[in-house]
C-alpha cells in the first residue's frame, strides 16, 4: 500500500508539475498561431504589392517598348536612303527597315533609266524591322558595298553590276 501511495503521489506531482507547462504550451501555441496569422497577412500583403508592381512594370514596359520601338528608333531615320556609287549613272536605294536593295540607274543621253531589285526579298520581315536598321558602306571595289544590320551586327555583301542579274546579289558574310 505504501508503494501504491508513493506512486500516486509521484503521479500527482508529475501531473501538477506538467499542468503549468500545458498552460504555457497552450499559450505559446496561441502566440505562435497569432504570429503565424500575422505573418500570413504580411505575406499576402507583400504578394499583392508585388503583383501590383509587376502589373505596373508590365504596363510601363509596354509603353517603353512602344516608345523605343515605335518612336525613338524612327527619330530622324528615314525609311529609304540613296547611296552614290562611283558609276556616274547608278545609285543604290536601301530600305533601311527590311534590308532590301535596288540598283537605280537614271537616264542620261543614251543610258536608259531603270530600277532593278538586287535582292527580291528583304533580310528581315517588315514587322521585325525599324527605320534605320540597315546601313550601306562602300568598299574600295565600286561594285561592292557592305550592309550592316545595326540591330544584330550581322553583315552582308551587296554586289551590284551593269552586266545583269547574274552579277548582282546580297549574301551574308560569315
Amino acid at each position: 500500500m505504501a508503494f501504491l501511495s508513493f506512486t500516486a503521489n509521484a503521479q500527482t506531482k508529475t501531473t501538477s508539475a506538467n499542468a503549468p507547462n500545458k498552460t504555457a504550451t497552450a499559450s505559446n501555441q496561441n502566440k505562435t498561431a497569432t504570429a503565424s496569422n500575422q505573418n500570413k497577412a504580411i505575406m499576402d500583403s507583400l504578394i499583392h504589392e508585388v503583383q501590383e508592381l509587376r502589373k505596373e512594370l508590365y504596363e510601363a514596359d509596354s509603353i517603353n517598348k512602344l516608345f523605343f520601338d515605335g518612336i525613338y528608333r524612327n527619330i530622324d531615320k528615314p525609311r529609304y536612303k540613296m547611296y552614290q556609287t562611283e558609276n556616274n549613272y547608278n545609285l543604290l536605294k536601301l530600305d533601311t527597315r527590311t534590308g532590301k536593295v535596288w540598283q537605280v540607274q537614271y537616264r542620261m543621253n543614251d543610258v536608259q533609266a531603270s530600277v532593278v531589285s538586287i535582292n527580291f526579298i528583304g533580310i528581315v520581315f517588315e514587322s521585325d524591322g525599324w527605320d534605320g536598321r540597315f546601313e550601306l558602306y562602300p568598299t574600295k571595289n565600286m561594285y561592292t558595298f557592305i550592309m550592316l544590320d545595326t540591330g544584330t551586327g550581322d553583315t552582308y555583301q551587296v554586289q551590284w553590276s551593269t552586266k545583269g542579274y547574274d552579277y548582282q546579289f546580297v549574301e551574308p558574310l560569315k
